[in-house]
């Protein structure tokens, strides 16, 4: 006899589609600032952060290719008045009116950034490890030293993180295409003239600037590396995750998640922060995690943001619990493509942002 199709089975994986439809629309909602509609409007809190952050980076770039371009300009001999005379800010509002800095990558890379700070901050603790040291601190103390020194790199990342935000920096946890656009933007409404030494000044300066770059500061490498480092048994994986999330090291459960689906952290990324969260369960049901790791996840994420229905977790659960760990595999395959042929298949949809 012909058994139905789970109705809510089905159902689930269409939604995974609908999810990269909702994340794509919200990108182009944030590089319009104000939004399309509720689901994709940016709220004041993040909106504010967006355009700090942005007006930082911009501000911090200029200063450091005018002190390199000054120099460089000093030692070919241009003696001429200050060729690059507009103060940071001006730069800044030079860009915001020609449109150069609706980039969606760079909103992306930067809304991704500020959304899993300001949920890691209020994650609940539960203190898992009783009254001792954090995960990440025991990390640092592993008798495994190449784990122990990754661990100490993500505390380092960390610190560096927290001193970039205050001082308005950071461009280096950009990705390298993302980065490599803004400096250049940045250094093309420095010019205010065409004189040919200054130009050739600033040219350079840009590029000693990319060629300084280090991918191992983009944002969530060093996470990464120590997720690698450990490289967590199936055993050993809901205790890390859930302890990751204890510690608020939302940054260290989107490593392990992504080491242990072998996808791109930048993906997973995208996945954990959306609050509708069916990708995400699916991601957990893939790794085959049972019922109470994965009901602990769902209640941790939803208390430390609001937009998730946390009512709509638990009347879905046992159905996502039926769906086999090789199906919902299946269901993420998309995310094994590389990130351009998405991209690609995603314009060709309508559905992302050009």
């Amino acid at each position: 006899m012909a058994v139905d199709p789970d109705p809510y089975q089905a159902d689930l994986f269409a939604r995974v589609a609908q999810a990269r439809r909702r994340a794509s629309r919200r990108q182009r909602a944030a590089v319009a600032e104000l939004g399309l509609d509720e689901d994709a409007r940016l709220s004041d809190q993040i909106r504010l952060a967006l355009v700090a952050r942005l007006n930082g980076l911009i501000e911090a770039i200029a200063r450091d290719l005018k002190h390199q371009a000054t120099r460089l300009a000093g030692d070919s001999g241009h003696d001429a008045a200050d060729p690059w005379p507009a103060l940071p800010s001006d730069i800044v509002q030079r860009l915001h009116m020609a449109g150069q800095l609706h980039d969606a990558r760079l909103v992306e890379e930067l809304l991704a950034q500020l959304r899993q700070r300001l949920i890691a901050d209020v994650l609940p603790t539960e203190n898992m490890g009783g009254d001792g040291p954090s995960l990440l601190v025991r990390l640092t103390e592993a008798p495994d030293r190449i784990v122990a020194a990754a661990a100490r790199a993500v505390l380092a990342a960390e610190s560096r993180e927290q001193a970039a935000a205050g001082q308005g920096e950071g461009h280096s946890l950009l990705s390298a295409e993302t980065q490599e656009r803004l400096v250049w933007a940045v250094a093309a409404a420095m010019r205010a003239g065409t004189i040919a030494t200054a130009d050739r000044a600033l040219a350079q300066a840009a590029e000693r600037m990319l060629d300084a770059r280090d991918e191992s500061e983009r944002f969530g490498v060093p996470a990464l590396r120590l997720a690698a480092a450990i490289d967590a048994r199936a055993s050993e994986l809901p205790d890390l995750l859930l302890e990751s999330l204890s510690d608020r090291q939302l940054g260290l459960f989107i490593a392990f998640l992504a080491h242990a689906l072998g996808l791109d952290d930048r993906d997973i990324r995208e996945i954990v922060l959306e609050p509708e969260g069916d990708r995400l369960w699916l991601a957990l049901r893939a790794l085959d995690l049972n019922r109470a790791t994965i009901a602990r996840i769902g209640w941790a994420l939803s208390e430390a943001d609001r937009r998730r229905d946390v009512e709509a977790f638990a009347d879905g659960l046992d159905a996502l619990m039926a769906i086999p760990a090789a199906e919902a595999a299946e269901a993420l395959a998309m995310l094994k493509l590389p990130r351009a042929f998405r991209r690609a298949i995603d314009r060709l949809d309508g559905a992302a942002p050009r």
